[in-house]
């Protein structure tokens, strides 16, 4: 199968994934907050980052050595090496697997004190973190099935295994909470998705035939260990970087401001975290794809994929980050029944944070991928300590506003200027022609869709949040789905795109 076929196959159900995401969000949030109070939810989103931080540090980078270094195998099934990565990949992941559960077994006993949790949910808070890093345990040990359909660029598979588990993580909470499990509800959410995505990858893995030839498994050696260490720990620092950012916002928050703010700050910003995720798949799903063309050395070829990416990435961002600004107050009023909300200056910033943040991954990814770390590193887990230690600062005085802040002035420094010096470098062309001819289509449209959305909002804003919603929604909406089209693509997408059109057309009407 093509590369663009794979890649429009991968986005197509991804974006299939991120309606049924919403849609689990719509209904598991409410459901949540009719059985817990605001304290007891904030203390799950607190458990949760606290877990995942925990498999982070466990994992050291060990989950994307694995499945970039499958792809300079794959292409040889009858290759020796390309079993060992696997089988030595497993282990690994087995071992981490009882890693976490240990330490998350006992980090447990003093970390409710140091987070300054109430005395009253200390207990609780502890037997959570436990059971969730077991789970987080169970789900290492499958995580390499994913990584092998990654590295043939089937992420498809992945998304429509992921949809599943929603399915069943929503009845499964529905039921916990049924039979009153109150926050052992979510757990159980959790362990449903976990069997789901194990299984149907592994079957999937064994049905494409995407594993080793027979007598051709090679066996689990040092070199190949060695390899995934040290490619891994230069991904581990840079993950580190990453989750200082992301999961110390609600630690952040929760010392400076109290959990009910990191409740607010966790259901309000829900939307755009997955329509982010949105945005972030567009080079996700292509990084199977281009670690293939290093591999095989298509660098021309690299160079002008790259760049459509990255087009489309600030432009898609853009579009979504200002339709979120304009529509998430009424949003959060309907969905939540006016319990949370929060001020328009935070989903002015948050979409900023959401245009900033896509773009720069995408350098950040592209250095990644070719296995050249170097100080790159150091420079992304110098922002994530930058950024929790100015969130502790302006926390206090701007409020949720400050942690907003705290993230897009320190990605702009770090990762935003040390990403376009390794893209230039890398392609060989001028840090300039990256900002001035790469980003021109996605800030004429900035521009223009920040005017179109203060327009619609000074119409709207008056009308009660139903109404409010709909009507800004509707009109921000035709207005950016043309001006995506004829601004924000360049035209080399949109010629491509038309020929497919018209070739899907012909193929139509002569069947």
């Amino acid at each position: 199968m093509s590369r663009v076929k794979n890649f429009s196959k991968a986005v197509f159900s991804g974006y299939a994934l991120l309606g049924v995401n919403i849609l689990y969000t719509l209904a598991s949030v409410p459901l949540a907050l009719h059985y817990l109070s605001k304290e007891e939810f904030g203390l799950w989103v607190l458990v949760t980052q606290v877990c995942n931080f925990n498999s982070l540090l466990i994992d050291l980078g060990m989950a994307g050595a694995m499945s970039r270094i499958l792809i300079d195998h794959k292409d040889d099934k009858t290759n020796p090496a390309y079993g060992s990565v696997i089988q030595t990949g497993f282990l690994v992941l087995l071992v981490q697997g009882v890693l976490i559960a240990v330490v998350g077994g006992l980090i447990s006993y003093w970390l409710p004190h140091w987070m300054a949790v109430p005395e009253n949910h200390w207990s609780i808070f502890r037997s959570l973190v436990i059971w969730q890093c077991i789970m987080l345990a169970i789900s290492f040990s499958t995580r390499i099935f994913v990584f092998i359909l990654q590295a043939h660029q089937r992420y498809d598979i992945g998304n429509y295994s992921n949809i599943g588990g929603f399915v069943l993580s929503l009845g499964a909470l529905w039921a916990g909470f049924y039979f009153n499990m109150g926050l052992y509800s979510l757990l159980l959410a959790g362990g449903a998705s976990i069997l789901v995505t194990g299984v149907y990858s592994f079957w999937k893995v064994w049905q494409l035939n995407l594993f080793p030839q027979k007598g051709c498994w090679g066996r689990p050696n040092r070199a190949t260990f060695k390899e995934l260490f040290f490619y891994g720990l230069d991904i581990f620092l840079l993950s580190i970087g990453q989750q200082l950012i992301s999961a110390s916002q609600v630690p952040v928050i929760t010392k400076t401001l109290g959990l009910e703010a990191a409740a607010v700050w966790s259901i309000a910003i829900k939307f755009f975290v997955m329509v982010q995720q949105l945005v972030y798949r567009l080079f996700d799903f292509s990084a199977a794809a281009f670690s293939e063309m290093m591999v095989r050395e298509e660098r021309e070829r690299l160079q002008m994929r790259f760049r459509d990416i990255v087009v489309l990435t600030g432009s898609v961002s853009v579009s979504v980050g200002l339709m979120m600004a304009l529509c998430n107050q009424s949003f959060l009023h309907l969905w939540t029944r006016n319990r949370i909300s929060w001020s328009i200056e935070n989903d002015l910033l948050m979409s900023i944070s959401l245009i900033v943040y896509a773009i720069t991954r995408c350098h950040i990814g592209l250095a990644g991928l070719t296995k050249q770390i170097l100080t790159m590193k150091y420079v992304y887990l110098t922002e994530g300590v930058a950024f929790a230690g100015l969130g502790l600062l302006l926390a206090p005085k701007f409020g949720l506003m400050g942690v907003i802040l705290s993230g897009i002035v320190t990605n702009l420094i770090f990762s935003g200027i040390y990403g376009n010096y390794r893209t230039a470098k890398y392609f060989q062309i001028r840090k300039s022609e990256l900002i001035v001819v790469w980003l021109r289509p996605s800030a004429w449209l900035l521009l223009i869709l920040s005017l179109a959305a203060i327009v619609v909002w000074n119409i709207t804003h008056s009308l009660t949040p139903f109404w409010q919603l709909l009507a800004g929604a509707s009109m921000m909406g035709v207005v950016t789905s043309y001006c995506f089209w004829k601004v924000g693509l360049p035209s080399g997408i949109r010629k491509e795109l038309l020929a497919r059109y018209q070739n899907w057309r012909a193929r139509a009407s002569s069947g």
